[in-house]
């Protein structure tokens, strides 16, 4: 599946430059590798930095997808990368200082402390989470789309035992259902909408049927940014996504070295005033790098219209 389907990362040029200072020393991890974008021009940046063979720097890689590695995996075969086994599947011989300059391994940020401990990495000079969906992962069998007939799956890791957006819809109450899309997805209609979802919840099994449920209560002018809403507060929920971002951004501010740095790339404001939230809990070691957010240029935007929402922030850790 890693070959069939490209992923064009976002701010890929704004990421090297904030990150670049951070490629003299230590591990910096891609916290959400998806196809392995960011970490393949990392890379490139990074072999100018290597004097005479010398390695300055490692790279490692981890998404809870495990579709996410074996697409980064093939995208940087190239520079020598070697996907690791997930956490908790058994040793690391080559672990510490023998690992390779590029590493990946399916893991959640969540579980990052896990994974430096298990690599006995000491020192990370940087981080990076991009929260947005990778584009294989709006194939029609994973149920991201609303463009796409497939299942109500909507779960990152499908080898979770996490209930898909259709277990949750089938035992959700008509109250829980308007809470989540009015709270994540921030939806004007989230009233309406949730009384039609919960009143044909028994017969919503897949994605089609879930845009025709909401296309019966919804104007049609106003349908596609309203499923775009729906689905995006589904998604949110099913992976519990910003309970864990703010698990993941304390653990990679605390792992920082001084000097250190963390670069979040958000995509809906729910996002974004969770790392804000979590920036002011610790600003008294950090240092913000981005007074406003950082957002596309015309042109990428042209090129990929699924980078418009995106925004990027970092910020850097003086203790």
């Amino acid at each position: 599946m890693a070959g069939k389907f490209e992923h064009v990362p976002v701010l890929v040029n704004e990421v090297v430059e904030v990150l670049k200072p951070c490629l003299s020393v230590g591990t910096i991890i891609d916290a959400t590798v998806g196809g392995g974008g960011h970490l393949a021009a990392l890379a490139q940046e990074l072999i100018k930095f290597v004097p005479e063979g010398k390695r300055c720097c490692r790279l490692l890689g981890i998404d809870v997808d495990a579709e996410a590695i074996a697409a980064a995996g093939s995208r940087l075969s190239k520079f020598g990368c070697q996907v690791l086994p997930a956490t908790g599947a058994g040793s690391y011989p080559g672990s510490g200082s023998e690992l390779p300059m590029i590493v990946l391994m399916k893991a959640s940020y969540v579980n990052i402390n896990e994974v430096v401990e298990k690599l006995r990495i000491s020192q990370v000079s940087g981080v990076l989470m991009d929260l947005g969906l990778s584009s294989f992962q709006l194939q029609p069998e994973r149920g991201f789309s609303f463009e796409q007939e497939g299942p109500l799956d909507m779960r990152f890791d499908r080898q979770s035992s996490r209930l898909t957006a259709r277990e949750l819809l089938h035992r959700a109450k008509e109250g829980e259902i308007y809470t989540w899309l009015r709270t994540y997805g921030e939806e004007p209609l989230a009233k309406r909408i949730s009384r039609q979802i919960y009143k044909l919840r028994g017969k919503i099994e897949s994605t089609r049927e879930l845009v025709q449920a909401i296309a019966q209560v919804v104007p049609k002018r106003r349908l596609k940014k309203t499923l775009a809403r729906v689905f995006q507060a589904l998604r949110i929920v099913v992976n519990d996504e910003l309970t864990s971002l703010k698990v993941g951004l304390k653990a990679a501010i605390e792992l920082l070295r001084p000097k250190g740095r963390l670069v979040v790339i958000c995509y809906q404001s729910g996002e974004d005033r969770c790392f804000k939230a979590v920036v002011r809990e610790h600003r008294d070691c950090l240092r913000t790098l981005t007074k406003k957010p950082v957002f596309p240029e015309v042109e990428e935007v042209r090129r990929n219209p699924r980078a418009r929402s995106a925004r990027l922030r970092a910020v850097e850790k003086v203790l």
